[in-house]
Order: structure tokens, then sequence, then C-alpha cells
């Protein structure tokens, strides 16, 4: 093992984590141990560590967060990021490999294999590093996007065929095919289902403005969408400046919740938009809950409408779909 290898080891179960700094540290490893995502993302801040190696349920930012944040910003842009999920975690492991994650483990770990783990965490990002992808800093997300798509379409054509090229997310089509498995799966079991739909307030701004900028800014959008949504939840690109989640066991309530947040984050990236202004966004939701839509094309329909609806009453604001609120839209 390479001496002068420093770690940034992140893990809130305190007892786990002084038995991997240990078993580190015996192997010649200088490790400093987090446990929270914020602390996790101070300490690379002041000194980038090698490798950070993160739990992924880490309080205050969890490890997507962290890793996100780590890879947008040009200090930490280069540290070797392994993020420890569950077994079965495959959702989790699309997001990880969506946010930059160099190396994707499976819990448990044992101590005595993490020190081995963190050498191979350098060598494997090595060899599965795009060479073609312009390496100028400033394209942070974007650039690690335009990787991932390349090693996708090349290791799993099915997963190149079913999500966006730009994003990662899902596309349009396959997210139709989403919705109404998930719609029979909520009217079969009478369990909640929403439809949450995230567009800019100025798409008009956006979609005539430079084009490098746009796809800056949907690969941010993307990837805080992502840290805000759950393993189950489902998300796509709708169109040029238009987002979609799909949020299984999720009431009307939860998905409000859910969606100011996303706007909150959107506003709070100071986004410009015409002649500077801040670029905020607004959503539109529709939900199941036994009775209210006959189809999940109705649903869509549905969600769409009260995104207009948001946009028509002055933005930055999240509208439930009812039959008051779309007539009122329409007038």
């Amino acid at each position: 093992m390479a001496h002068g290898l420093t770690v940034v080891l992140g893990d809130f179960d305190r007892a786990r984590a002084e038995a991997c700094q240990a078993e580190l540290e015996n192997r010649g490893l200088a490790v400093t141990r987090c446990e929270t995502g914020a602390e996790v993302l101070e300490r690379c801040g002041e000194s980038p560590p090698d490798v950070a190696v993160l739990e992924v349920f880490l309080p205050r930012k969890n490890g997507f967060e962290v890793l996100k944040a780590l890879k947008e910003d040009a200090r930490t842009a280069t540290v070797k990021v392994m993020l420890l999920l569950d077994e079965d975690d495959d959702y989790g492991e699309h997001r990880a490999r969506l946010c930059g994650a160099d190396v994707i483990h499976r819990r448990p770990v044992a101590t005595e294999a993490l020190a081995e783990l963190v050498r191979g965490c350098i060598q494997e990002s090595n060899l599965h590093s795009d060479t073609t992808v312009d390496p100028d800093e400033n394209r942070g997300l974007e650039a690690m996007l335009e990787a991932m798509e390349g090693r996708a379409q090349s290791e799993n054509p099915l997963i190149a065929h079913i999500t966006d090229k730009l994003t990662g997310l899902y596309n349009e089509p396959y997210m139709e095919l989403k919705v109404a498995e998930e719609f029979k799966k909520a009217r079969r079991f009478s369990i909640p289902l929403s439809c949450v739909a995230v567009g800019f307030d100025d798409d008009g701004a956006l979609t005539k403005g430079d084009a490098q900028e746009l796809r800056s800014i949907l690969n941010e959008v993307a990837g805080l969408m992502l840290c805000e949504s759950r393993d189950i939840d489902h998300l796509s690109r709708q169109n040029v400046v238009e987002f979609f989640m799909l949020l299984p066991h999720t009431d009307g309530e939860g998905a409000t919740t859910m969606a100011a947040r996303i706007l909150k984050s959107i506003e709070g990236r100071g986004f410009s938009g015409d002649e500077g202004a801040t670029l905020t966004a607004s959503a539109g939701i529709s939900t199941f809950t036994g009775a209210e839509a006959e189809s999940s094309e109705e649903m869509t329909t549905r969600c769409h409408q009260a995104l207009s609806a948001a946009r028509k009453w002055g933005g930055n604001r999240v509208i439930v779909w009812s039959a008051d609120a779309e007539k009122a839209n329409r007038s």
C-alpha cells in the first residue's frame, strides 16, 4: 500500500467508523473521520483527500448529495469517491453513477478489506475513465454525464434506450410505460400515487439562450431532483425544459412537500433568466387515491394542466390539480 494516501471516512455509526479508521491507519493511511455529510464537505474543502469513503445514509446531507457536491466543486472534483450501498439497492447504484461515484460497493464491508478497496478505488476509476471527455473543470457534471452516457451505451444498450441522453433520467416514452404500470398497481391495491411536473417559469428565455448554459442548468436540476427523490420514485425529462416525477405510495400532501423543496432548491441555485432575473420554476401535481383519475393518461394530463395553472398564476408555486383549479385556469 502506498504511503501518504489520505482518506475522509464519512459514517454516522461511531463504533463501525472507529473500527474502519483503525484498520486503515494500520495500513499506513491518514484518515479523517466525519459523522455528517456537511462535515465531509467541510473537511474535503479545507484539504481535499485522495479518497472519500461515504456511507449513503449520512445525516445533514446524504451520501448522494455529498458525492454530487464533491464532483461539482473544482477544489474537490478529482477526489475519488467510494459510495457504500445496501446489497439490493439497484436504483441507488444508478443514482450514484449519475452523481459521479468512482466506485460503488455493497454492504457489509469487512474492515480488513476496506484498505484494499480504497486502493482499488483509484485503480478502478482509472480503468473506467473516459479519455475522450473534455477535461475542462467548468463543465463539471455535464462532462461526467456525457462520459457515463457513453459507457451506458457500450455496456448496456437497454439503459441507453430508456434514458435521456442529456441528464441520465428516464426519457418520456419510457416514463409513459412506468406511469401506466404504477397506475395499475395503485388502482388494484388502493394505494396512493402522485405525479409531479416541474418546469421553468421563463422557459422561452432559456431555450433562446446559450445552449451550453442550458445543458448545464438541466444537468444540475436533474441532480438535485435525484437527491430529493427516494429509491421507489421515477424521474424523467419530458421535453426541453420540463421534468416529471412519478411518486408511488405518495399522496398530494407528500408530493407537495417534495415539490416545494425542489422549487426552493432551484431558486436557491441563482440561475439567471431574462435580463439577469433569478430563474424560478413551478410544479403541477395530480394524485390518485382510489377514485380521482380514470386512467394513467388522464392523471398525466391533469399534472401538466396543474403546472400550466401554476405558471399562469404567477409562477414559483405548486398547484395540485382539482376541478376548481382547472376551471379557474381556463377562465
